[in-house]
């Protein structure tokens, strides 16, 4: 069987493959056409955003393009996926988010608030964006640490990881809140089907919520925390203290919030201390900036027992041998009384329940550390320090 051709000087072509390739571009136009009439709305429309900090002002870029200073907001945004970063003269944040198109005159906004804080740890915020998601409302709740308690308009509604798809469309009042963390708050927008994802990092709180003296001393402080997340790195802890302090204020002694600066140096129980400013002070010309200063804070964990830690008091000692007396140590003397067994426990607690860790002998005579109703904390030894009876003791100075 013959079949026709359509030959040039070069090579011929086979009727059937130039009808085959019409068919293929008319199929191409039908498909494309239908995807271009199907999108036709959404080439035209931008995405929305804001930005904003807490604490100061940052700058915003785009796809590392500046496009402004926050508060920063938008609706000139290419849909699709953006990389948005917050920057200071300190930090940055950084994250890259799927941004939607604008529909029917409704933005789905991206949203992302920070407050860049002074590290990684002492830093927080949250960031939301909408997915296209069937005909549910949903939303998806994130949070570091895990396990916050979500609150809609003041309604406990469960703990992060939440998800959920009975939420009526409209605005709410969001809270995550978590045990020794700052609330994280904002004002969210549920739009009817989509998914709308929060992903928020609480800022852990480095002091407690009212400061007090340590019984015995004038002006030495205890800022004892129970967060191995803050605890662990006491040089950021520091500084998140000072952060703290001048952003959101400490209550020395319960009388208020105060946002001036309150301590003049810091020990922590590993015997490190820091001036005002959080430098570390080592030498010797460091620590003549110590001189005749006020309040003192040391930095405790429950882990190392009650009162401060055998390094802290050598820090102390140090201290007050370079004629440095920003703390009073006390020269009180603790001798163990005639008991009828012949020695006195030493408890690791004020208590008759407290563990025992040794025993010392009558007659004998220790340093003070420390005293409350009942009971004198004294040092037995370099590595041993423990809670007497004072029935069983005659305090000297």
């Amino acid at each position: 069987m013959a079949v026709s051709t359509i030959s040039n000087d070069e090579k011929p072509f086979s009727t059937a493959l130039i009808y085959f390739l019409g068919v293929l571009g008319v199929a191409l136009v039908v498909f494309f056409g239908g995807e271009l009439i199907r999108n036709l709305t959404g080439l035209g429309s931008k995405s929305a955003l804001e930005v904003d900090v807490e604490n100061g002002v940052a700058q915003v870029l785009i796809n590392d393009k500046v496009v402004g200073d926050t508060p920063f907001r938008t609706q000139n945004i290419k849909p699709g996926q953006n990389i948005v970063t917050v920057r200071n003269e300190q930090r940055q944040y950084q994250t890259e988010l799927k941004f939607l198109p604008s529909k029917n005159e409704v933005l789905y906004t991206t949203v992302i608030i920070r407050d860049l804080g002074i590290s990684d740890t002492f830093s927080s915020g949250q960031e939301s964006w909408f997915e296209k998601d069937g005909s549910e409302n949903t939303v998806r709740i994130v949070s570091e640490p895990s396990g916050a308690t979500v609150f809609i308009d003041g309604s406990d509604i469960g703990t992060t990881p939440f998800s959920s798809g009975a939420i009526t469309s409209g605005e709410y009042d969001l809270a995550i809140s978590f045990p020794g963390y700052r609330t994280e708050r904002s004002r969210i927008s549920i739009q009817k089907g989509y998914t709308l994802n929060i992903s928020a990092k609480l800022f852990p709180i480095p002091v407690t919520p009212s400061v007090d003296v340590f019984e015995g001393s004038e002006n030495l402080y205890n800022v004892t925390i129970d967060n191995p997340r803050i605890t662990s790195d006491t040089r950021d802890w520091v500084k998140g203290l000072i952060y703290w302090n001048i952003t959101e204020g400490i209550n020395i002694d319960n009388v208020g919030l105060n946002r001036e600066k309150v301590f003049d140096y810091f020990i922590d129980y590993l015997g490190n201390i820091y001036d005002m400013n959080g430098n570390p002070v080592v030498a010797e010309d460091d620590f003549e900036r110590l001189r005749d200063l006020g309040r003192g804070a040391y930095l405790g964990t429950p882990s190392t027992g009650e009162g401060i830690t055998t390094e802290a008091r050598q820090a102390l000692e140090t201290l007050s041998n370079l004629g440095v007396e920003p703390v009073k140590i006390s020269s009180s003397t603790a001798k163990i009384k005639p008991t009828p067994l012949g020695w006195l426990r030493v408890r690791q607690t004020p208590s008759l329940n407290g563990t025992e860790l040794t025993r010392v002998n009558s007659g004998n005579t220790y340093n003070v550390l420390d005293e409350q109703e009942g009971w004198v904390k004294i040092k037995v030894s370099e590595t041993i320090e423990g809670w007497v009876s004072s029935t069983y003791v005659e305090l000297s100075e």
